[in-house]
This record gives C-alpha cells, structure tokens and sequence, in this order.
C-alpha cells in the first residue's frame, strides 16, 4: 500500500509541479505549499532553487516531493493547562521519579479540575525550515544513499520514504545526519562488504538503542525531544527512543520505520517502535502487547486517510486526524474485516468509528464509512474488545453494542440481554489481569479485590456503564448473581483512577480485555 502510495504521489507532483520545468512558477500541492510557508516562501523557494540547480533530476524530484508533503509536519509543544488554555507551571523534569512527578501533578489538578496535556504551539515546517537546513538534509540524504554499499538496492521510492525525511515525529528541528553519522562511524567501517540492507540496519540498531535510554517519567513530558536534547539527556520514551533510532539509521543509509498503536487493546497507554526494512521497504517487528491497529507513520499525505477523505467543516477523533500514516497491521497479525449494524447513525454522519477500552474510556483507533447504517471495518485485531462509536462535535459517542472478535475471526456481541436462560454469577476476586508493560517488559502483576478498600461493579448497557452491585469495605468475597452472560463488565475501586480493565464472563469466571 505504502509503495502504490509513494508511486502514485511521484505522479501526480511531477504532473503538477509546474507546467514548465524551466519556471518559477508552481502549480498543484507545491503552490499550496508555497502559500502556507507565508513570510518564509522566499526561503522554500530558495531550496526548490538550489536543488534544481544541483542538475540532478533526482535531487530536484525529491526537494519538490519534500516540500508537497511538507504541510502538517512541524514541531509542537505540549504543556499542562487549564480547560481555558491558560499554561500551568509544571516540569516533569524537575521530578526525580514518575511518582513525584504524578504527585505534583495531583496537585495541581485538584486546583485545577479538567487541567490535561495539550498543544500549545505548532511550528510548522513551511513557515520555519530555512533553505540551508532543508539542503542540508537533501543533500547527505543523497550522499549517504549513492555511496554506502548496503545502500545500493534501495530504490529511489522507498530511499524517499524512509531516509530523506529530516524529522522523526514532532521534535524540534536539528541537524543530526553527520552527528549520527560520525558516531557510527566504526560500524560502517565493520561493514565495508556488506550489501544486506537489513542485516546491516539490525547492527546499527543495535548500536543506536542504548543511546536513548527509556524512563518513565517522560510520560509526563509529551513534548518531543530534538537529537540534541536527547544527546544531552539521554533519556525519553518510546517515541524519543524511535526517534533516535531512526535518525541514526538514516544517516548511514540503512531503512527505518516508525510503528505504532494509538492505544492499546488489553492495556493502558500506546506505544511506539522501530521497524527495521528491507530494501524494498518491507518488515515488521514483534508486538508488545495486544494491538487493534498498527500504524506506520510516513511523511508523505496518504490521499486515502480520513484526514484526506473527510470535509473541512467535519470534525474527526485526534488520533486519526493526521494524513501522515498508513495502516500495516495486516503485516503482524491474522486480522478481521467485520460489518458492523450501528445502532445510531444519525443522518449527515459519514464515518464511524471502532474504539478500544484504554486508560478508563473508550479511545477510537479505526474507521469506516457508514452505508445504510453499517460500517465495514479492514484489517482489525483479533482476540480484542470493541465498541462502535460516532464522532459529533469533539465528542465521542458510542453507536452500538460493544463485541468482541475472537481468534477464530467470530464476533460476539455484548448485549447484555436479561433473562434467566442468559443469566450467570461470578465471584468477583480481580479488578486487572497480569500485564506485561509494552515499554519495558516487565510484569505488572494482578491487582485484586481486598477488603479494606470498596468496589462498584458496572454492566455495560444503552449507551453507558450502569452500577449494578457493590463489594464493601470489609467484604472478602462478593457472589453476583443473575448476571447476563453477555454483558460486557466493570469492577472499579472507590477513588481509583479508573485503570482497572473490562473483562465478560465465562464459566463463572472473569476474562478480561
């Protein structure tokens, strides 16, 4: 897909560029390009113009192809504010551990209900980049490609995709190529012979990792760091650490894919990776922890995204609203294509949504187009808990009965239908399952019920979680009874943070999701 992509985007810039390669006119998405950059065109314009008249056709498709996908990349700050988005004076940094950061946090929340992490600020590319550095990059991309022996199979396509770009995610700008490069300069002198591109790109992996180390506590750092800042810090999270990885690969000519999921299907919290690739631009790696969805960010508009297909006065749920990704997750697992009758579709709504329960809620992570009040999802995980949803305003909205697809491929949906020939009972003993944590491997052993605290157990039903029955303080064990064995539930401790997982009933037995 993401080939067919990049092949049909090289069309339709050389098509579009400028009706006369000789002009400083620009014509389709280079012109929209140029008009967004505002006061910094001349800068834009001044890099179109250097690589052209490098006489290298390559160098010239590439700058162009750079600057048409360049909408939408940009370096975004996060900061902690109020509901209103006035900033709140909070550092993660300035914490020694995540528990003294959260505490300072908890804090400050109690002050300020509804306080969260939000973009402050985009600086976007096209109004910052300066010639220099965009010719920079272009120019070492180029260098690095055409000389390193590894480097040799790659087609133009897939060096485009995946060692051209100058950014990782949405971290500061900098110029990291010959930084990287030089730190790896051993390795490639190790590997002189070699002509695999992959083999050579795990070495370099295995060389880059260690120098990101992964914290926690940059949870609560959201803000992307630059090659610099992590140089000099030495630290991050998953995405940080990607980010690192896939500079130093680019910068030796070896091929890296940034994959992730948005959120976590059996788990709390997403995650982010390297990927490894061929030279043709194929590979994927194990997976951490139960994914519905995995992504593979790219830097070129995908013309068959949400963000592409939807209107602009249509409002879409944050994690699929960037045009900058394609869906691989076919690549690392068995998945399904299930149709889907919603229950609410209101007239005027085009998409609908699939979400997965994640840090409390439900978090849509796919979508579809509603035809006579059905969705057709592709390439879905299995063995995973979901619910339709719509997207109205900025709300998400549920729009059906949750289910879940089993391993086999077979839906069951979660109706929570009365009566005594659907009923069941449960002993209800844990609130969350052992979990494996995706970022660091270790185990996160069961949280179960105890008598000094009280627990409330929700069914969901019509639209929402309805209490059904209590444990309290002092209770070793609690039988429920006449419960609907189709029922989706929710055990949550008075005062907790609303972390515990859903989970249905089998045998009298809690299974979670």
């Amino acid at each position: 897909m993401l080939l067919a992509t990049t092949v049909l985007l090289l069309a339709i810039t050389s098509a579009q560029t400028a009706a006369d390669p000789k002009s400083d006119v620009y014509a389709g998405p280079i012109a929209k390009a140029l008009e967004k950059a505002g006061p910094n065109r001349a800068e834009i314009e001044s890099f179109l113009a250097r690589a052209d008249g490098t006489g290298d056709a390559q160098k010239r498709d590439a700058a162009r192809w750079l600057v048409a996908n360049m909408d939408g990349h940009g370096f975004a700050v996060i900061e902690l504010t109020t509901t209103d988005g006035t900033r709140l004076e909070f550092d993660a940094l300035n914490y020694k551990s995540l528990t003294e950061a959260k505490a300072a946090f908890d804090a400050i929340e109690a002050k300020n209900p509804g306080c969260d992490f939000r973009k402050i600020r985009f600086d976007s590319d096209l109004e910052h980049a300066s010639a220099d550095f965009l010719f920079a990059h272009l120019d070492e991309a180029f260098g690095t490609w055409r000389t390193m022996p590894w480097a040799k199979p790659i087609r133009y396509e897939v060096f485009r995709d995946f060692i051209l770009p100058y950014r990782g995610s949405n971290e500061p700008l900098g110029l990291w190529r010959t930084p990287a490069r030089t730190r790896l300069a051993e390795i490639c002198r190790e590997n002189e012979g070699e002509t695999d591109v992959r083999a050579f790109g795990e070495k370099v992996r295995a060389n880059v990792h260690p120098w990101t180390g992964f914290t926690d506590l940059f949870y609560m750092h959201p803000t992307d760091q630059s090659y610099a800042e992590m140089c000099e810090r030495k630290l991050g999270r998953c995405e940080d650490i990607t980010n690192m990885i896939s500079f130093g690969m680019r910068s030796v000519g070896a091929i890296c894919a940034s994959d992730y999921t948005p959120w976590w299907a059996a788990s709390d919290n997403n995650h982010a990776w390297e990927v490894v690739l061929d030279a043709n631009g194929q590979g994927h790696a194990g997976l951490a922890g139960r994914a519905a969805k995995v992504y593979r960010k790219t830097f070129a508009h995908q013309p068959d995204s949400l963000a592409a297909m939807k209107r602009e006065e249509e409002t879409v749920p944050k994690w699929l609203s960037s045009s900058h990704y394609v869906d691989v997750t076919a690549q690392y697992q068995t998945t399904s294509a299930p149709t889907i009758t919603l229950a609410r579709a209101p007239e005027g709504q085009r998409f609908a949504y699939i979400a997965v329960f994640n840090g409390g809620s439900w978090k849509p992570i796919d979508w579809a187009n509603i035809t006579q009040g059905q969705a057709k999802f592709h390439a879905i995980g299995r063995n995973i808990c979901y619910l339709p949803m719509i997207h109205v305003g900025e709300a998400d909205e549920p729009a059906g009965a949750p289910f879940v697809i089993d391993l086999d491929g077979i839906v069951h949906t979660l109706a929570a239908t009365a009566g005594a020939s659907n009923s069941t009972s449960l002993i209800a003993s844990t609130t969350k399952p052992d979990i494996t944590d995706p970022d660091t491997g270790a185990l996160r052993a069961r949280t179960i019920v105890k008598p000094d605290a009280a627990f409330e157990l929700f069914l969901w039903k019509d639209g929402a979680w309805k209490s059904i029955g209590r444990i309290e303080r002092g209770e070793t064990a609690h039988a429920f009874e006449n419960l609907p064995s189709d029922g989706l539930y929710w055990l949550v401790e008075d005062g907790s943070e609303k972390l515990e997982r859903i989970f249905t009933i089998v045998e009298g037995k809690q299974v979670f999701w």
